[in-house]
C-alpha cells in the first residue's frame, strides 16, 4: 500500500531491484550509492548572492530573503511554495570549494531554497523540479549523466531522500543495469501518477513504483510491459515527470 505524506513532495520514472550499492537487499532505487550529499540552508547560488533591491514581501509563500541569483543556470519552474507564483529552478555553474555544486529554487517571494549535490562522476549536473502526482507532491531530480538523486521540495527546503540504509536514493541510468530512465506514472492502477524507476531490456520496459513517506523512500509495485513500443523505450531511457523531461525543461552546471 502506497502512504502518500502532504508535506512530502517527488516524482519521476525508474527501475528499482531492491539493491543497494554494496549488492545488498535494501527497499532502495536501482545503483543506490552512498554520495555525500547534503542539504543546506536557504542562502543562494555557489557565488554569493546579491540583494534584491526591492524584494516582494509577500505574506504567501517562503519567507523573504531579497536575493536574486547570480553564478547559475535558470528556468522557470513550478509553484514550490503554494502563492500561486511559477517559482524559478537554479543550479550553480562553478562548484564550492569541496567540489559539490549548488542547486535549489529561487521563489517568487525572493528566497532561495538550496542543497548541496556531490558526486565523483565527470561531467555537469542537471536539476528538474517537479510534481509527480501533480497535485503537489513534488521532488527535485538531480542527474550526473550516471545515476538521478532524489530530493524532497517541503516547508521551503530541499531534503535528500534516504532509503532504508540510510544512504541517498538514486536511480540508475543504465551504468549498473538496474535502471535506464525515471519518470511519473500510474505503476498501480490506482489512477493516481507514482514515482518510478524504468528499466528497458530488449522490447520489454519495467517500471517500479518509488513509495515515497516523507524523506524516505522504498520499493513498491513493479509492472512489465512484455512488447514495448519504439516510444516507450525512449521514455524508459529518460528522465521525464508528465509532460516536463529533464532535457527540455531542466537546467544544466555545464555543457
Amino acid at each position: 500500500m502506497r502512504s502518500r505524506s502532504t508535506g512530502a513532495l517527488l516524482l519521476g520514472l525508474l527501475l528499482l531491484t531492491g539493491c543497494s550499492s554494496d549488492g545488498e537487499d535494501a527497499d532502495a532505487a536501482p545503483g543506490t550509492t552512498t554520495t555525500g550529499t547534503t542539504a543546506s540552508a536557504p542562502g543562494g547560488p555557489t557565488t554569493s548572492p546579491t540583494p534584491n533591491p526591492t524584494p516582494s514581501g509577500d505574506a504567501a509563500g517562503c519567507p523573504t530573503t531579497g536575493y536574486a541569483l547570480t553564478g547559475t543556470a535558470n528556468a522557470p519552474t513550478l509553484d514550490v511554495d503554494g502563492d500561486g507564483k511559477p517559482d524559478t529552478e537554479w543550479i550553480a555553474t562553478q562548484p564550492t570549494a569541496d567540489g559539490s555544486v549548488q542547486f535549489g529554487v529561487q521563489t517568487a517571494s525572493g528566497d532561495a531554497i538550496t542543497a548541496n549535490v556531490a558526486s565523483a562522476a565527470p561531467g555537469a549536473r542537471s536539476l528538474l523540479v517537479a510534481d509527480v502526482t501533480g497535485d503537489g507532491e513534488l521532488v527535485a531530480l538531480v542527474s550526473d549523466g550516471r545515476q538521478v538523486l532524489l530530493y524532497a521540495i517541503s516547508d521551503c527546503s530541499v531534503l535528500p531522500v534516504q532509503n532504508a540504509q540510510g544512504q541517498q536514493y538514486a536511480f540508475d541510468l543504465g551504468f549498473t543495469g538496474y535502471g535506464t530512465g525515471v519518470g511519473c506514472v500510474d505503476v498501480d492502477g490506482d489512477g493516481v501518477r507514482d514515482l518510478a524507476g524504468l528499466l528497458a531490456e530488449g522490447t520489454s520496459v519495467t517500471s517500479t513504483a518509488v513509495v515515497l513517506d516523507g524523506p524516505r523512500a522504498a520499493n513498491g509495485t513493479s509492472r512489465t510491459v512484455a512488447d514495448a513500443g519504439p516510444d516507450q523505450l525512449d521514455l524508459a531511457r529518460s528522465v521525464t515527470c508528465g509532460d516536463l523531461t529533464l532535457a527540455e525543461d531542466g537546467v544544466t552546471s555545464g555543457p
